[in-house]
């Protein structure tokens, strides 16, 4: 693939009130816009903006990218170990669906090189084409959706910002494994969406749990390939720019924390910020959080550490035999002793490749199932697989 055929180098700088070159991540982007030797190696992390708002309400997002960049530019760069790249603005299209084929193959090259992304958008809906590039070369993708409402239709094959999950849904066991959408607000939701997502064994959780339960958080996070962040999640005393504002939401510092979960895990190959409404963004407020989100990613990233896998001797990892009140059923905990995090290992089944399965946990699971009973995790990922 020629990069320069796709992209536009962004003509963004960072804000005089920012950190100097040499401290901020201005100064340790390897590539600033396009050139024909640039180089994009593994474990190397990849920024790029889109500017798609055209099957949208919301205008003001196809300007969101270089508005974030201004911002996260003039970031301190002190936890930047790995190799970062900013290719700029994914060339304007004749129609959204070249944007989409666009960005499918781009992600799907950068995630053929064993780096991640992060995509600055645009709108919402780019998430389908994320998921097609990641779903080129992965099975069982975990894709988490943090938005404060659920965006689907009435299947009337409508596709836009407010309309796409369905597509996904669409999808095989074998491709999509697990839908996680965090943060929604129960009055926004239609109750056939949350039925129709609960009967799929998918997971939703709603903005009074997720702040209430980010330790619980954490393994959904540290599970997902994909994570696409609806800056419209957060109140509006905190994030202006939005095309829906609402009293309620995340507060900025949650959707932070979230972002730097993301960050830290090893699956994690694409990393979406999407729908800021440049044109109702006061003192470009929300621009500035959505740099601090992508800086709390880039600071997880830099952070990461090898997760266990299925049936692999690790020194560091140590393995915890539960029974279980499932018939001929033994839950396996392991614990990664480095970093504290635990994870559930499953039996292989059909529907897995005839291959052990690794699922992200929490401590609190392992205790549930210590007195007897049975993690609605661990329920959830099982009927999934079997």
């Amino acid at each position: 693939m020629n990069l320069t055929d796709y992209f536009d180098i962004s003509d963004a700088l960072p804000v005089s009130t920012g950190l100097a070159k040499n401290a901020s991540i201005y100064g340790k982007i390897q590539n600033l816009g396009i050139s024909k030797g640039i180089q994009i190696e593994a474990n190397s992390l990849v920024i790029f903006g889109v500017k798609e708002s055209r099957n949208s309400s919301n205008p003001g997002a196809a300007q969101s990218a270089d508005a974030i960049r201004k911002y996260l530019y003039s970031l301190s760069g002190v936890s930047v170990k790995q190799p970062l790249v900013d290719l700029g603005n994914l060339k304007v299209t004749q129609n959204p669906s070249d944007t989409y084929m666009a960005v499918r193959d781009v992600v799907g090259h950068i995630h053929s090189k064993g780096a991640t992304c992060i995509v600055l958008g645009g709108t919402q809906e780019i998430t389908w084409p994320l998921y097609m590039a990641i779903a080129e070369s992965t099975k069982r993708i975990n894709l988490s959706i943090i938005d404060y409402t659920i965006d689907m239709g009435s299947n009337d094959g409508d596709f836009s910002s407010t309309c796409y999950i369905d597509k996904i849904l669409n999808e095989s066991t074998e491709t999509l494994f697990s839908l996680n959408l965090l943060g929604y607000q129960g009055y926004l939701v239609d109750s056939k969406h949350i039925d129709l997502l609960t009967a799929q064994n998918h997971e939703l959780m709603r903005l009074g749990y997720v702040r209430g339960a980010m330790a619980d958080v954490e393994p959904i996070l540290r599970d997902s390939h994909i994570v696409s962040l609806d800056m419209g999640c957060i109140k509006h005393s905190d994030s202006p720019g939005s095309i829906y504002p609402s009293p309620n939401g995340f507060y900025s510092e949650e959707v932070c924390q979230l972002a730097r979960y993301s960050g830290v895990s090893t699956n994690a190959r694409v990393f979406g910020i999407f729908e800021l409404n440049t044109l109702a963004d006061r003192g470009e407020q929300s621009a500035s959080l959505g740099a601090q989100i992508a800086w709390h990613f880039i600071d997880g990233f830099n952070a990461r550490a090898k997760h266990p896998q299925a049936s692999e001797g690790q020194p560091n990892v140590k393995r915890f035999y539960v029974k279980s009140p499932i018939p001929n059923i033994q839950m396996v905990f392991l614990q990664n002793t480095l970093n504290n995090t635990w994870w559930f290992e499953f039996p292989a089944t059909p529907n897995t490749g005839d291959i052990p399965m690794v699922v992200a946990c929490s401590y609190s699971d392992y205790q549930k199932a210590s007195k007897g009973d049975v993690p609605e995790r661990w329920m959830r990922a099982w009927r999934r697989m079997t």
